[in-house]
């Protein structure tokens, strides 16, 4: 069985994934409180605090774009550990 924060972690991965940011950020949060030590999630947290400000702060197809593209190498470099 995987540790909690674990479970967290994987559920807001999976919220993040489908553009549900406030979820994601959320579970995130309740990773962190499991694991306070949890360097993954002190990252999310920060990555996705910026992706909501993204969305807050601009309509622009081109950020929205540039956003994209941070998710994508953000979620090779998990996959990579």
């Amino acid at each position: 069985m995987k540790p909690k924060y674990r479970l967290y972690f994987d559920k807001a991965k999976e919220k993040e994934e489908a553009g549900l940011y406030e979820e994601a950020l959320e579970y995130y949060e309740k990773a962190l409180e499991e694991d306070d030590e949890n360097i993954e999630a002190y990252f999310s947290i920060n990555l996705i605090k910026s992706y909501i400000e993204i969305e807050k702060n601009t309509q622009d197809r081109e950020k929205q774009n540039k956003h994209t593209k941070l998710f994508n190498i953000f979620n090779e470099f998990l996959d990579e550990k």
